[in-house]
Protein backbone atom coordinates (compact mmCIF):
# COMPACT_ATOMS: atom_id res chain seq x y z
CA UNK A 1 0.00 0.00 0.00
CA UNK A 2 1.40 3.34 -0.91
CA UNK A 3 1.88 6.45 1.60
CA UNK A 4 -1.07 8.12 0.15
CA UNK A 5 -3.48 5.09 0.05
CA UNK A 6 -2.24 4.57 4.22
CA UNK A 7 -2.65 8.13 4.43
CA UNK A 8 -6.38 8.10 3.07
CA UNK A 9 -7.08 4.89 4.72
CA UNK A 10 -6.01 6.39 8.47
CA UNK A 11 -8.30 9.30 7.61
CA UNK A 12 -11.19 7.51 6.84
CA UNK A 13 -10.86 5.13 10.21
CA UNK A 14 -10.05 8.62 12.03
CA UNK A 15 -13.37 10.26 10.67
CA UNK A 16 -15.98 7.77 12.52
CA UNK A 17 -16.56 9.14 15.54
CA UNK A 18 -15.86 7.02 19.21
CA UNK A 19 -18.47 5.75 21.30
CA UNK A 20 -20.52 8.51 22.96
CA UNK A 21 -19.13 11.18 20.72
CA UNK A 22 -21.58 12.86 19.57
CA UNK A 23 -21.65 15.56 17.12
CA UNK A 24 -22.87 18.89 18.15
CA UNK A 25 -26.20 18.66 16.19
CA UNK A 26 -26.59 15.47 18.68
CA UNK A 27 -25.03 17.12 21.77
CA UNK A 28 -27.70 19.34 21.46
CA UNK A 29 -30.75 17.45 20.96
CA UNK A 30 -29.96 15.44 24.18
CA UNK A 31 -29.68 18.78 26.05
CA UNK A 32 -32.78 20.31 25.08
CA UNK A 33 -34.75 16.40 25.78
CA UNK A 34 -32.85 16.54 29.16
CA UNK A 35 -30.82 12.97 28.30
CA UNK A 36 -27.67 14.10 29.86
CA UNK A 37 -28.07 11.88 32.57
CA UNK A 38 -29.15 8.62 30.96
CA UNK A 39 -26.46 9.12 28.72
CA UNK A 40 -23.77 9.23 30.93
CA UNK A 41 -26.15 6.27 32.94
CA UNK A 42 -25.77 3.79 29.83
CA UNK A 43 -22.09 4.90 29.10
CA UNK A 44 -20.50 4.48 32.48
CA UNK A 45 -22.98 0.74 33.08
CA UNK A 46 -24.58 -0.08 30.49
CA UNK A 47 -27.77 0.98 31.09
CA UNK A 48 -30.46 3.78 32.05
CA UNK A 49 -33.32 5.44 32.83
CA UNK A 50 -35.36 7.67 30.55
CA UNK A 51 -38.39 9.84 32.31
CA UNK A 52 -41.30 11.39 31.70
CA UNK A 53 -41.66 9.96 27.82
CA UNK A 54 -45.30 10.27 27.81
CA UNK A 55 -48.33 11.76 29.17
CA UNK A 56 -49.69 9.42 31.98
CA UNK A 57 -52.56 9.67 29.77
CA UNK A 58 -50.69 8.19 27.13
CA UNK A 59 -48.83 5.26 29.38
CA UNK A 60 -52.36 4.29 30.34
CA UNK A 61 -53.96 4.46 26.61
CA UNK A 62 -51.19 2.08 25.47
CA UNK A 63 -51.27 -0.14 28.58
CA UNK A 64 -55.48 -0.99 27.66
CA UNK A 65 -54.12 -1.11 23.72
CA UNK A 66 -51.91 -3.86 24.45
CA UNK A 67 -54.34 -5.69 27.05
CA UNK A 68 -56.86 -6.08 24.00
CA UNK A 69 -54.39 -7.47 21.64
CA UNK A 70 -55.15 -10.74 20.75
CA UNK A 71 -52.08 -13.33 22.24
CA UNK A 72 -50.10 -14.36 19.16
CA UNK A 73 -47.52 -16.41 20.83
CA UNK A 74 -48.62 -19.65 22.67
CA UNK A 75 -48.09 -20.17 26.41
CA UNK A 76 -44.61 -22.49 27.04
CA UNK A 77 -44.38 -21.81 30.52
CA UNK A 78 -42.25 -19.11 30.43
CA UNK A 79 -42.92 -16.60 33.15
CA UNK A 80 -43.73 -13.75 30.96
CA UNK A 81 -46.63 -14.23 28.37
CA UNK A 82 -45.83 -12.38 25.06
CA UNK A 83 -48.99 -11.14 24.30
CA UNK A 84 -48.30 -10.18 20.31
CA UNK A 85 -45.12 -9.10 18.42
CA UNK A 86 -44.71 -7.48 15.08
CA UNK A 87 -46.83 -4.02 16.17
CA UNK A 88 -46.30 -1.44 14.36
CA UNK A 89 -49.05 -1.57 11.83
CA UNK A 90 -51.56 -3.30 14.81
CA UNK A 91 -52.46 0.19 16.34
CA UNK A 92 -51.85 3.16 15.94
CA UNK A 93 -50.46 4.13 18.66
CA UNK A 94 -47.43 2.31 18.45
CA UNK A 95 -45.87 4.61 15.60
CA UNK A 96 -45.74 7.34 18.46
CA UNK A 97 -44.12 4.49 20.82
CA UNK A 98 -41.13 4.11 18.23
CA UNK A 99 -41.08 7.79 16.79
CA UNK A 100 -41.19 9.24 20.60
CA UNK A 101 -38.11 12.07 20.22
CA UNK A 102 -36.45 10.88 23.30
CA UNK A 103 -36.16 7.22 22.07
CA UNK A 104 -35.03 8.07 18.82
CA UNK A 105 -32.06 10.33 20.24
CA UNK A 106 -31.10 7.70 22.36
CA UNK A 107 -31.42 5.59 19.64
CA UNK A 108 -29.29 7.81 17.83
CA UNK A 109 -26.77 7.90 20.67
CA UNK A 110 -26.44 3.96 20.80
CA UNK A 111 -26.64 2.99 17.34
CA UNK A 112 -25.75 5.82 14.92
CA UNK A 113 -27.74 7.85 12.56
CA UNK A 114 -30.09 6.02 10.72
CA UNK A 115 -30.73 3.27 13.04
CA UNK A 116 -33.50 0.69 12.31
CA UNK A 117 -36.84 -0.42 14.10
CA UNK A 118 -35.30 -4.07 15.15
CA UNK A 119 -38.25 -4.96 16.88
CA UNK A 120 -41.85 -3.99 18.67
CA UNK A 121 -43.55 -6.69 20.96
CA UNK A 122 -45.31 -6.43 23.99
CA UNK A 123 -45.25 -8.68 26.99
CA UNK A 124 -47.32 -9.06 29.74
CA UNK A 125 -46.36 -10.48 33.31
CA UNK A 126 -49.18 -12.09 36.07
CA UNK A 127 -48.17 -12.89 39.70
CA UNK A 128 -46.70 -16.83 40.27
CA UNK A 129 -46.18 -18.52 43.50
CA UNK A 130 -44.42 -21.22 41.52
CA UNK A 131 -40.84 -21.90 43.47
CA UNK A 132 -37.70 -20.57 41.85
CA UNK A 133 -36.22 -17.30 40.92
CA UNK A 134 -36.11 -17.52 37.06
CA UNK A 135 -32.58 -17.51 36.43
CA UNK A 136 -30.84 -19.34 33.76
CA UNK A 137 -31.79 -16.80 30.57
CA UNK A 138 -28.84 -14.36 31.07
CA UNK A 139 -28.02 -12.70 28.24
CA UNK A 140 -26.68 -10.10 25.85
CA UNK A 141 -28.73 -8.81 22.91
CA UNK A 142 -26.22 -8.91 20.65
CA UNK A 143 -26.49 -12.94 20.86
CA UNK A 144 -26.75 -13.37 17.32
CA UNK A 145 -22.65 -11.84 17.15
CA UNK A 146 -19.69 -13.71 17.59
CA UNK A 147 -17.79 -12.47 20.10
CA UNK A 148 -15.78 -9.57 20.87
CA UNK A 149 -18.70 -7.60 20.99
CA UNK A 150 -17.55 -4.69 18.28
CA UNK A 151 -16.43 -1.23 20.25
CA UNK A 152 -19.63 0.22 18.93
CA UNK A 153 -22.76 -0.54 19.85
CA UNK A 154 -25.10 -2.15 17.51
CA UNK A 155 -28.74 -2.76 19.38
CA UNK A 156 -30.00 -0.77 21.95
CA UNK A 157 -33.46 -2.34 23.94
CA UNK A 158 -35.95 0.20 25.47
CA UNK A 159 -38.28 -1.47 28.19
CA UNK A 160 -41.58 1.07 27.92
CA UNK A 161 -42.65 0.60 31.63
CA UNK A 162 -46.66 0.94 31.47
CA UNK A 163 -46.44 -0.68 35.39
CA UNK A 164 -44.17 -0.03 38.41
CA UNK A 165 -40.66 -1.43 37.21
CA UNK A 166 -39.39 -3.61 40.68
CA UNK A 167 -37.80 -6.73 42.31
CA UNK A 168 -41.31 -7.83 43.74
CA UNK A 169 -43.41 -6.96 40.14
CA UNK A 170 -40.49 -9.33 38.49
CA UNK A 171 -38.94 -6.23 36.54
CA UNK A 172 -36.05 -7.07 34.17
CA UNK A 173 -32.39 -8.23 35.78
CA UNK A 174 -28.93 -6.91 34.24
CA UNK A 175 -25.49 -6.74 35.27
CA UNK A 176 -23.83 -3.25 35.64
CA UNK A 177 -20.62 -3.38 34.22
CA UNK A 178 -21.23 -6.43 31.99
CA UNK A 179 -21.24 -4.64 28.47
CA UNK A 180 -17.71 -4.23 28.87
CA UNK A 181 -16.55 -7.68 28.97
CA UNK A 182 -17.88 -7.71 25.17
CA UNK A 183 -18.64 -11.38 24.88
CA UNK A 184 -21.91 -13.53 26.31
CA UNK A 185 -22.26 -14.80 29.47
CA UNK A 186 -21.11 -18.57 29.93
CA UNK A 187 -22.97 -20.95 31.31
CA UNK A 188 -21.78 -20.61 34.52
CA UNK A 189 -22.47 -16.69 34.58
CA UNK A 190 -26.12 -16.66 33.13
CA UNK A 191 -27.08 -19.49 36.36
CA UNK A 192 -25.45 -17.38 39.02
CA UNK A 193 -26.00 -14.18 37.83
CA UNK A 194 -23.67 -12.87 40.32
CA UNK A 195 -23.81 -8.79 40.48
CA UNK A 196 -27.60 -8.80 38.93
CA UNK A 197 -29.71 -6.04 39.95
CA UNK A 198 -33.52 -5.19 39.35
CA UNK A 199 -34.50 -2.50 37.12
CA UNK A 200 -36.42 -0.04 39.07
CA UNK A 201 -38.53 2.75 37.84
CA UNK A 202 -42.37 4.08 38.15
CA UNK A 203 -44.96 3.72 35.22
CA UNK A 204 -44.38 5.48 32.03
CA UNK A 205 -40.47 5.12 32.43
CA UNK A 206 -38.16 3.79 30.05
CA UNK A 207 -35.40 0.85 31.09
CA UNK A 208 -32.76 0.46 28.54
CA UNK A 209 -29.95 -1.11 27.70
CA UNK A 210 -26.80 -1.58 25.37
CA UNK A 211 -27.07 -4.23 23.29
CA UNK A 212 -23.28 -6.09 25.22
CA UNK A 213 -25.61 -5.82 28.60
CA UNK A 214 -26.27 -9.01 30.29
CA UNK A 215 -29.64 -9.09 31.57
CA UNK A 216 -32.88 -11.39 31.52
CA UNK A 217 -36.61 -10.89 32.36
CA UNK A 218 -37.20 -14.33 33.67
CA UNK A 219 -37.98 -13.09 37.05
CA UNK A 220 -40.73 -13.53 38.62
CA UNK A 221 -43.84 -11.86 39.30
CA UNK A 222 -44.63 -11.60 43.01
CA UNK A 223 -47.89 -9.05 43.45
CA UNK A 224 -50.83 -9.06 42.50
CA UNK A 225 -52.03 -7.45 38.83
CA UNK A 226 -50.39 -7.64 35.71
CA UNK A 227 -46.61 -5.99 34.47
CA UNK A 228 -47.04 -4.21 30.97
CA UNK A 229 -44.34 -3.76 28.76
CA UNK A 230 -43.49 -2.38 25.52
CA UNK A 231 -40.02 -3.63 24.18
CA UNK A 232 -38.52 -1.53 21.75
CA UNK A 233 -34.98 -2.29 19.84
CA UNK A 234 -33.31 -0.39 17.30
CA UNK A 235 -30.54 -1.35 15.25
CA UNK A 236 -27.74 -0.17 13.50
CA UNK A 237 -28.73 0.33 9.77
CA UNK A 238 -26.04 -2.39 8.59
CA UNK A 239 -27.32 -4.98 11.33
CA UNK A 240 -30.31 -6.81 9.90
CA UNK A 241 -33.52 -6.63 11.85
CA UNK A 242 -35.40 -8.84 13.66
CA UNK A 243 -38.76 -8.22 12.45
CA UNK A 244 -39.35 -6.99 8.56
CA UNK A 245 -42.02 -5.05 7.46
CA UNK A 246 -41.23 -4.89 3.94
CA UNK A 247 -44.67 -5.45 3.60
CA UNK A 248 -46.12 -2.54 4.62
CA UNK A 249 -45.97 -0.10 0.77
CA UNK A 250 -45.89 3.18 0.24
CA UNK A 251 -49.65 3.62 0.28
CA UNK A 252 -48.94 2.65 4.20
CA UNK A 253 -45.90 5.51 4.34
CA UNK A 254 -48.14 7.98 2.85
CA UNK A 255 -47.94 10.99 5.09
CA UNK A 256 -45.75 9.31 7.91
CA UNK A 257 -42.67 11.29 9.12
CA UNK A 258 -39.45 10.97 7.33
CA UNK A 259 -38.01 9.22 10.57
CA UNK A 260 -40.53 6.13 9.83
CA UNK A 261 -39.41 5.80 6.65
CA UNK A 262 -35.74 6.20 8.26
CA UNK A 263 -36.57 3.25 10.69
CA UNK A 264 -37.90 1.30 8.09
CA UNK A 265 -34.37 1.30 5.95
CA UNK A 266 -36.49 2.97 3.20
CA UNK A 267 -34.05 6.03 3.22
CA UNK A 268 -30.87 4.05 2.80
CA UNK A 269 -29.52 1.77 -0.20
CA UNK A 270 -28.84 -1.55 1.46
CA UNK A 271 -31.78 -4.76 1.13
CA UNK A 272 -33.53 -2.62 -1.81
CA UNK A 273 -35.14 -4.31 -4.83
CA UNK A 274 -33.71 -1.82 -7.42
CA UNK A 275 -30.07 -2.31 -6.56
CA UNK A 276 -27.72 0.01 -5.25
CA UNK A 277 -27.77 2.44 -7.54
CA UNK A 278 -31.28 3.33 -7.98
CA UNK A 279 -30.79 6.69 -6.14
CA UNK A 280 -27.25 7.36 -5.72
CA UNK A 281 -27.61 10.32 -3.24
CA UNK A 282 -28.75 7.16 -0.66
CA UNK A 283 -25.79 5.64 -1.19
CA UNK A 284 -23.53 8.46 0.06
CA UNK A 285 -25.93 9.22 2.86
CA UNK A 286 -25.78 5.42 3.70
CA UNK A 287 -21.97 5.61 4.09
CA UNK A 288 -22.10 9.31 6.08
CA UNK A 289 -24.79 7.43 8.87
CA UNK A 290 -22.67 4.26 9.10
CA UNK A 291 -19.93 6.41 10.43
CA UNK A 292 -21.90 7.92 13.56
Amino acid sequence: MSNQQTETADQQIAAVRQPFELSDELSEKVTALGLEEAVQQVEESGYGYIHDLAPMEFIQRLREVVLDLPSTIPDVGLPVAFNVNMLLHKHPIFEEVVLNPKLLAMAEVMCGKGALLSQLIASVKTKTDAPGDGKGALHADQSFMAAPFPVHNHIATFCWACDEFSERAGSTRLVPGSHEHRRHPNEEEMVTEAGAIHTECPAGSVAFWDGSTWHTGNAPRRIDGKRVVVHVSYSRLALRPVESYDFLGEDWLENKPFEMRVLLGREDFLNTPDGAFADINKIARTQEWAKT
